[in-house]
Parts: C-alpha cells; structure tokens; sequence
C-alpha cells in the first residue's frame, strides 16, 4: 500500500491509497478505481488489497479528503466502528455527487497517467454509498469500462444540491458493462428500485447483470459486519473477478 495524492475536483489535493498489482500477474496493466462506503477508505482497504493479488491494480480515493471522517475511524480493532443513524445519513447526504465523481475520475486519469493500466483497460468498483458512486461514474466518464455496484443505492429518499439527480434516471447514460449485486433483505434499498433499475437497463439493451442474494443484507460482502453472508460473499466476489477478467483482459 502505497500513499498517494490526487488533483481532484476543483484543483483539490486528494490523498489515495494505491495497491500494485502483484508483479507476475501485472500484465495487461489493468486498474479498478474503489470507491468507499459511508465509513470512509479503510473499509475498502482488503478488498483493494485483494483485487492487487490477482493482478488488478487498485487505487482508493478519500472521498472525505476535505472535511475529514464525518465520524468514528475504523480501526484494525474496530473494522466497523459504531455510527448513528443519524451520522450515516448526514455523512452520506453531506457528499456532493458532482464532488465524489471528479475526484474518482481524477483517480482513473492518475492510473493511466502513471502507466498503471491502458485507458481501455480502467474499473470502478464500490460499496453501499461507493457502489452509487461506481455506477454513477459508469453513466458519467468515458474513463471507466467496468463497473461493479455492490448494494449502491438506485433511489435517493429526497433530492437536494448535493445529490441533484436520482441515479435511476441516468441509467440511460450508462456507457461501460454493469454487474450489480444486491441482498434480497436489505432494508435501505428497495427491491422494486433494483428491479426498476433492471427494467430501464433491459429496455436500454445496456450490457449489465444484475444479481440478487435471496438471504443476504445490506453489507453481505463485509467480513467486518454482523450482516455479512458467507455464502452470497463467496459468490460476489468469484462474479467480480470473472466480470473484471472479462472485461478489462
């Protein structure tokens, strides 16, 4: 793990976390941009690290670069420190789209920039509030040639000047193949939104799967959280790795 920095939106310093690609799997220089969930980049750190053991390099911007952590760290000990509701909202809510997305955009130019993958050959990949991002950044950069949305959500609850547009009407902009993965029991998305999602992208003919774990919760590929699913984890990520062999050689 390497610390780097960033121009991000508005000429902004932004830190990033990069994770180099294990040198004998390094070829084609391919690169997947991890945008982090409400907790901040920490969070995203194994799952960075992961993608660079099987050959794709990965970089992790701060999203909260800015104003710092909007709550509790977490730590080696505490993987999933304890937020309220309240924090979660007003953390998520606080983060302008507009913002997010042209510091992730950023981080996709820096990797091709810097020789760490062909310009054709660049992911997006989040979690929870990041997998929102991931597929937003899928419908507004032509950097971005996979996109892998865990559990991101479809709907916003209300719209406001940070989040202008609901996701679900950009689907139609969406410009790089999509595998979306969802849990059947998560509470905060919907599964009439996913299924609107599928219904917009079918009619569209976009290049997507969409995979719904019957038993799992939101953050059923977090190790770290009570709602983590073994079985529906196992199978995500065995998804992602083929999706991303697939899609960026």
């Amino acid at each position: 793990m390497e610390e780097i920095q960033l121009q991000g939106h508005g000429g902004d310093p932004v830190r990033a976390w990069l994770f180099r690609a294990a040198p004998d799997k390094a070829e084609p220089p391919r690169a997947v941009v991890v945008a982090h969930d409400v907790f901040g980049p920490r969070t995203a750190y194994p799952s960075a690290r992961g993608l660079a053991e099987r050959g794709v390099t990965a970089l992790v911007p701060d999203l909260y670069a800015r104003e710092g952590l909007p709550g509790p760290e977490p730590t080696d000990a505490d993987p999933v420190p304890k937020w309220t509701i309240e924090q979660i909202r007003g953390a998520v809510a606080s983060l302008p789209d507009r913002r997010a997305l042209a510091d992730l955009d950023a981080a996709c130019a820096h990797l091709v920039a810097d020789g760490l993958a062909d310009e054709d050959r660049v992911g997006a990949l989040g979690f929870c509030m990041g997998g929102n991002l991931a597929y937003l950044l899928g419908c507004t950069s032509t950097r971005v040639h996979a996109v892998v949305d865990l559990y991101g959500r479809v709907v916003y609850g209300e719209l406001s000047a940070n989040k202008p547009t609901q996701p679900l009407e950009l689907a139609l902009n969406l410009t790089a193949p999509l595998l979306g993965l969802f849990g059947a029991k998560d509470s905060s998305i919907p599964q009439e939104d996913v299924e609107r999602l599928r219904a917009v992208l079918s009619q569209a003919a976009k290049d997507f799967d969409i995979v719904i774990y019957p038993e799992a919760e939101h953050g059923f590929a977090h190790s770290a959280r009570g709602t983590f699913h073994a079985e529906a984890a196992a199978d995500a990520w065995a998804r992602i790795h083929a999706f991303l062999d697939e899609r960026l050689g």
